[in-house]
């Protein structure tokens, strides 16, 4: 299993290899250093398309890292996180990183630790984000005052299909 230190030698690699366009580092153990490292890769890479970093202890503090990644990334279209224990504060960092980034089309943060409040910052940046085309939730701690606040971001969104 590849560990935080795997994950910088990954990073070192991102940042230079011209022809890389999918990584599937799903199902290892990154942690939140790993996220930290492969979102620097993610700053200056811009080939990488597809990223999927599911089942990798990854807290809020590793959505931190990886919302400064998708903030400054342009060609990331698919973001995989799912199956990590991110809570509400991390589906705020990354709402925040879709606030502004123009690139990403599907993000998969299910099965995580979101809360209705996390929904909230959730629908906050459905709400401004024009490219993101899936997203899922699925299998958090979403009550029905956080399906309304996703709701409400969906009334106003033209670009989630599913």
């Amino acid at each position: 299993e590849i560990t935080s230190e795997g994950a910088r030698y990954i990073s070192e690699a991102i940042q230079s290899i011209t022809t890389l366009q999918k990584l599937d580092i799903s199902r290892n153990k990154i942690s939140d250093d790993g996220a930290a490292a492969i979102s620097d890769g993610l700053k200056t890479n811009n080939l990488l398309q597809e990223l999927d970093m599911s089942y990798n202890e990854i807290t809020s503090e590793g959505a931190r890292y990886i919302s400064e990644g998708i903030q400054s990334n342009s060609t990331l279209q698919k973001l995989h996180i799912s199956h990590n224990k991110i809570s509400d504060d991390g589906a705020a960092a990354i709402s925040d990183g879709l606030k502004t980034n123009n690139s990403l089309q599907e993000l998969d943060m299910s099965s995580n630790e979101i809360t209705s409040e996390g929904a909230q910052y959730i629908s906050e940046a459905i709400q401004s984000n024009s490219t993101l085309q899936k997203l899922h939730i699925s299998h958090n701690k979403i009550s029905d005052d956080g399906a309304a606040a996703i709701s409400d971001g969906l009334k106003t969104n033209n670009s989630l299909q599913e």
